[in-house]
């Protein structure tokens, strides 16, 4: 089981993406290390099955966004800390809720 990297304990505390994640294309904003900063969101992405996961954060610039495209098993219905959403499945609770699995073949 996997979760997020955490703000206060990765190499995201000095703005620096942590392997195997890369900067969201479409994140608001990029990487920036700072003290306060903190976890918002996980996302996973699907299109016919989990293909990555975005998480997001904020601190005093706003939000900014990471991503693992990977391929991501999907929550099973009784998680109830992911939410199915159109195009996947968010989770809005804290770090150590927000897990997810990764799919082997």
């Amino acid at each position: 089981m996997l979760s997020c990297p955490d703000p206060d304990t990765t190499s995201l505390k000095w703005g620096v993406i942590p392997k195997p994640w890369i900067e969201n294309p479409y994140s608001p904003n990029r990487v920036q290390g700072e003290d306060g900063t903190r976890f918002v969101r996980a996302n996973i992405m699907v299109a016919g099955m989990g293909r990555g996961v975005v998480c997001a954060y904020s601190n005093s610039l706003g939000l900014y966004s990471i991503w693992w495209p990977v391929r991501v098993k999907i929550p099973a219905r009784t998680d109830y800390n992911w939410i199915d959403t159109y195009g996947g499945f968010v989770c809005t609770q804290s770090l150590t809720d927000c897990i997810f699995s990764i799919a082997t073949d």
